[in-house]
């Protein structure tokens, strides 16, 4: 798997300091909305990398060499989770160094580790919906998934606003008890979002 990785790596580099660039001012701006839309932009690098795959007839090519399905399909999710981990990171990082500094509270977006959390889980989700999709449909065939995505990511991020001004009125148990909620969720659904990729993965043939 690591050298399907590095290869990925090889061809998105570009678009990988671009995508840093992005997350590290999107984590400094003193904006929920953007902190948040950092950690969960991570589920549409492998979106990006697909893409360039099936324009190059890559699959094919993947299954002369000595790689199993299983490896193949891991390694798109191993690529967005790198992704949303670095985003993830990243954001906590600005927003921590940015709480400790003698800055007015107005240059703080005052983000908890817990929703920084509940972004990493709705991107894992995003990604779980992403990942099948595009192996059954393809990316040429359906644009209409990265629109989706899309559409998915800017609403996730209104949502997880929401979550965030909820949390001001709701206990610390209440809202405990929502992020564990979010995680079982996201164990499942990546549970099962795994085993239909490997299906179309192997349709594909």
């Amino acid at each position: 798997m690591k050298a399907l990785l590095l290869k990925d790596w090889y061809v998105l580099r570009k678009q990988v300091w671009s995508y840093l660039l992005i997350v590290l001012v999107w984590g400094l701006i003193p904006s929920l909305t953007l902190n948040l839309l950092a950690v969960v932009y991570g589920a549409m690098i492998p979106y990006t990398a697909m893409a360039y795959d099936q324009r190059s007839r890559w699959d094919r090519f993947a299954r002369m060499l000595p790689y199993s399905d299983r490896t193949v399909v891991l390694s798109r999710y191993a690529l967005g989770w790198i992704s949303l981990s670095v985003g993830a990171a990243t954001v906590a990082i600005c927003q921590g160094v940015l709480t400790c500094l003698p800055l007015p509270a107005k240059l703080s977006a005052n983000l908890s580790p817990g929703f920084v959390f509940a972004a990493l889980c709705v991107g894992c989700l995003l990604l779980d919906l992403n990942i099948p999709l595009i192996l059954r449909y393809g990316t040429e065939k359906a644009r209409w998934v990265a629109i989706l995505i899309t559409f998915l990511t800017f609403a996730s991020v209104g949502a997880l606003n929401g979550l965030v001004n909820d949390a001001k009125t709701v206990a610390a148990a209440v809202l405990s008890l929502t992020l564990a909620g979010m995680l079982v969720l996201t164990i499942i659904a990546t549970a099962v979002s795994i085993l239909l990729s490997l299906k179309f993965y192997r349709e594909n043939r």
